[in-house]
Parts: structure tokens; sequence; C-alpha cells
């Protein structure tokens, strides 16, 4: 009867603590620390304006927001959230973390952060370290944008009879705003914050141009073609004109 009993309480523990572990993690504070203006080195060290905030159960009516164990902001309302600025404190490690209060009166403690608060100028001369390889890098790219088709060969322009089909690849396709011609994109074309400098192949200027989808690319080349005929009926009409003119050239000196 011993047994069964020993079994009896030992289930029940082992319900119990299933329950409380699955309250524990219901009830859990989660902290979370972003960058909102900044330095941040990924290894610990920031500078600038940061945000502390707070995810946790439904029922939670306060935070409270810790900085080295000293309350610096409190917040009622959701969402739970405190903006510092690493400047208005000492260099050096600090602890981030905070308390929250549920309605039922359950004291929660978040994760913390340990950071380094480093001075403006170490900030930005390590920010310096990562933004100066990359701006050579883009001025690189720049430089290569433009003297790439020249070496290549790609100067010259491009003898396609207009309306052609075309693939445009990977890099899809645009249409020259200069000539109204579809062409595909060039790997060397650069992109910037309002469109990509790109050169046209077949009037050879260059033109900030925009991806285009398909429908619009084989629309162009359909332009192109009647384009085309358009231009070979005018220039019939001109050439059978001309031969009349000539035809009654002849006939008046001949008279």
């Amino acid at each position: 009867m011993n047994k069964y009993r020993f079994q009896l309480l030992l289930t029940l523990g082992l319900i119990l603590s299933i329950y409380g572990s699955a309250l524990a993690q219901a009830e859990e504070l989660k902290l979370s620390l972003s960058r909102d203006f900044g330095y941040s080195s990924g290894t610990g060290s920031i500078q600038g304006r940061f945000s502390m905030k707070i995810s946790g159960p439904e029922d939670l009516v306060r935070v409270v927001f810790l900085i080295d164990g000293q309350s610096v902001y409190e917040d009622s309302e959701a969402p739970f959230r405190f903006q510092f600025t690493t400047d208005s404190y000492s260099l050096g490690i600090h602890t981030l973390n905070s308390v929250g209060y549920t309605s039922g009166g359950l004291e929660l403690h978040s994760n913390e952060y340990r950071r380094e608060f480093v001075s403006a100028e170490e900030g930005w001369k390590s920010a310096g370290k990562f933004a100066i390889p990359i701006l050579a890098f883009s001025l690189a790219v720049m430089v290569l944008s433009f003297v790439l088709p020249t070496l290549l060969g790609r100067g010259k322009r491009t003898a396609l009879p207009q309306g052609a089909p075309r693939n445009y690849g990977f890099s899809g396709g645009t249409i020259c705003p200069k000539c109204g011609r579809p062409f595909a994109m060039h790997f060397f074309g650069m992109n910037l914050l309002v469109g990509r400098l790109d050169r046209c192949p077949y009037c050879g200027r260059w033109s900030l141009v925009r991806h285009r989808s398909l429908a619009e690319l084989r629309a162009a080349e359909l332009a192109e073609l009647e384009n085309a005929q358009t231009d070979t009926q005018l220039s019939a009409v001109g050439e059978e004109e001309r031969l009349r003119k000539d035809l009654e050239d002849s006939r008046f000196h001949d008279a």
C-alpha cells in the first residue's frame, strides 16, 4: 500500500513540476536591447541612443527599468519601453535589467545585459574601421562601372533590329529613357538611391533606369517593331514619290 502511495506522490510531484515550469515560462519577463542611433561593436561596446523593451504576460501592469541595480525609469503602460543615451552615464561596464509586476501581485525579473559604455570619439573611431573599407570598395565599384565597359569593348553600340526579341538575363531588363529601346541591365551598372546608372547598348548613352516587368519590355519591343514598320513605309512612300517626280521631270525634258 505504501508502495502505491509513494508512486502516487511521485506522479503528483512530477505533474506539479511540469505545471510550475509551464507557469514560469508563461510568466517570463523578457528584456531586449536595441540601437536607435549610434555605435554597437557587436561584442558588448555601445555608444549613442538605445532602447530597453519588455515583453511579458498579458496581466503585466508595471515595469521598472534598472541600470546597475538602480531604478532609472518606471512605465505603467504597454508597450513597456525606456530610451536612454549612453553619454548620460559614466564610461565603463553597466548592467541593464528590469523588474515587472502583474495585476495579481507577482514580481518578475528579466534577463540582463552587460554592456560597456564607450565615448563618442572611441565609437566613431571603431565605426570608421568598418566604414572606410566599405566606402573604398563602393568607390572602386563606381570607377569600374565606367571603366569596364570601355576595357571590355562595350563602348561600341550594339546593332540589333528593332522589335527583335531578346533575353534579359538574370539582372532583368529596363527601357532606355533616351531612345526608348529595351535592353538587358548590365552587371557593371551602379545602384543609386533613385535608380540604377546603366548604359544603353543601342544609343550609347548613360541614364538612371529602373527594373521593368517582362510585360513592359515586350510592349517596348512591339513598339520598336511598329516604329520600324512605319519608318519602312514612309521610306517606301518617299522613294515612290521621288521616282514619280523623276519621271515627270524626264518627260518635261523630252518635250
